[in-house]
């Protein structure tokens, strides 16, 4: 009698585990304990105007209806594109620019540059030199040399603040820079 008795008991609990096991899915996923908690969505979505003139949605942000964020793009898409080669003639001059080459020719000779030209006004440091005890920098500001010292203004718009054995700072308007002897800056 005891072998049919734990049998019995056996089968009692296997069926109360497989039991609780089912009623634990069906509440999970079913309407049971979950749904409770969310309201129940039937049919569409409302549009976003609709949405907007639901009660309680004054203090909502507005929303806009058909807004793409961001444009698709091709990610191994260069951003940007070489310019259209261009030619300039002037008496005695021409110059030919293509896809980061240019080409001059003038009386006869022709000058190659190859890779990117910034714009703007280049000063070059060439040296510092001591004439009669005060110290002189020789710059170039766009291929014109000037020698100059302490306080004075060379090209218009630049002034020497202060020169050491090897660098100097210089003011551009109201700006400071500083080079090294043989440094250039675009300004």
């Amino acid at each position: 009698m005891s072998s049919a008795r734990r049998s019995l008991t056996a089968t009692f609990l296997a069926l109360l585990l497989v039991g609780t096991g089912v009623v634990a899915v069906w509440l999970v996923t079913g309407s049971g304990l979950f749904a409770a908690a969310a309201p129940s969505i039937d049919g569409p979505l409302p549009s976003a105007s609709e949405a907007a003139a639901a009660p309680g949605a004054e203090s909502a942000l507005p929303l806009a209806e058909n807004i793409q964020v961001a444009q698709p793009r091709d990610p191994f898409a260069p951003l940007t594109s070489e310019p259209p080669a261009t030619t300039t003639t002037l008496p005695g001059q021409t110059t030919t620019t293509q896809a980061g080459e240019t080409t001059t020719t003038e009386a006869g000779a022709t000058t190659t540059t190859q890779g990117f030209e910034p714009e703007g006004t280049r000063v070059v440091l060439l040296e510092i030199r001591d004439e009669a005890g005060v110290r002189k920098a020789v710059l170039t500001v766009d291929g014109e040399t000037h020698v100059v010292g302490v306080g004075e203004t060379f090209a218009d718009s630049f002034k020497v603040v202060s020169l050491a054995e090897s660098s100097g700072v210089f003011l551009y308007g109201d700006s400071a820079f500083t080079l090294s002897v043989g440094q250039a800056i675009l300004k």
